[in-house]
């Protein structure tokens, strides 16, 4: 297993939240059983996964600087960050934002029951996400990539993350940069 490490801003850091924040976080979700009845080690190693998705996305602000582990090295994640806010909060270098901790939580479960969603093959591919698929004779439908105002999907030029899981789009909301949607916005439209 990888070695899990969710010390705040440490230069070796591999998960934004500690496994006992993710378990406080779902506990008051309705997949709490689900991410119960997970071991330690496949919590530990989806919040990794999760962690590394997230990490790969554009965020506001600037990720803080020196580790806090080490002066001489970088922190290794995006988070903490500074110079950032969102609907009244203000990024500091001390903690990580509440949407951020759920995002990871959550989409940690998500990559766990489905370690294929984010990975070339999975089930969103460069022509959109999947629509339909079909396992007699093997049938998949794509939902258009250009199509914005069919409110089916989120932009085209988003990442692999985003697609799969477009609720990241609500919850992650103005921490993300406005670089993923058509016109300097992140455009999800719902169906």
């Amino acid at each position: 297993m990888a070695s899990f490490n969710s010390t705040l801003g440490a230069s070796d850091a591999t998960s934004y939240i500690s496994r006992e924040t993710a378990d406080g976080i779902m506990e008051n979700t309705m997949q709490a059983a689900t991410w119960a009845a997970l071991t330690v080690d496949e919590k530990e190693l989806s919040l990794i996964a999760s962690t590394t998705a997230l990490d790969g996305l554009a965020w506001a602000g600037t990720r803080c600087s020196p580790s806090t582990d080490d002066d001489d090295l970088e922190q290794a994640l995006q988070w903490p960050r500074h110079d950032a806010s969102c609907k009244g909060v203000t990024a500091v270098c001390t903690a990580i934002p509440f949407p951020i901790q759920q995002a990871c939580a959550m989409l940690a479960l998500q990559l766990h029951s489905n370690p294929n969603s984010i990975i070339s093959g999975g089930p969103v591919s460069n022509k959109g996400p999947v629509k339909r698929e079909k396992l007699g004779d093997l049938e998949m439908e794509y939902f258009d990539p250009r199509a914005q105002e069919s409110g089916e999907k989120i932009s085209d030029s988003a990442p692999i993350v985003i697609k799969a899981y477009p609720w990241l789009v609500d919850l992650l909301n103005c921490w993300l940069l406005s670089s993923y949607g058509v016109g300097g916005t992140i455009l999800r439209v719902r169906s």
